[in-house]
């Protein structure tokens, strides 16, 4: 498979886990909220919990968690394409295939 083609599906993968954990982050937030606010009716909690405080800080840890894990997981697919491109470079030159 062509390096171009593997590193467009690298992109991809990153793009779809990106989604998926900030997707997980932002569900836990709302989950979150509705914890809160059950406590708050059940006078466990003194104030009532603020929805865009907690879906803020939700969406804040969503992005910067799916950002390293995007950037990782995209970063090892284009070490693990260039190892491949230079094994097969070296075994051609070498004359071995």
């Amino acid at each position: 498979m062509r390096s171009r083609v593997l590193g467009a599906l690298w992109v991809a993968f990153g793009v779809a886990l990106w989604l998926g954990v900030f997707d997980l982050y932002v569900s836990r937030g709302a989950r979150e909220y509705g914890q809160e606010h059950a406590e708050y009716e059940l006078h466990l909690r003194a104030f009532e919990p603020s929805m865009i405080a907690v879906m803020n800080r939700a969406k804040h840890d969503g992005v910067i968690a799916a950002s390293l894990w995007a950037g990782a997981a995209i970063a090892l697919g284009w070490v693990t394409i260039l190892t491949r491109r230079s094994t097969r470079a070296s075994r051609h030159a070498t004359g071995s295939l």
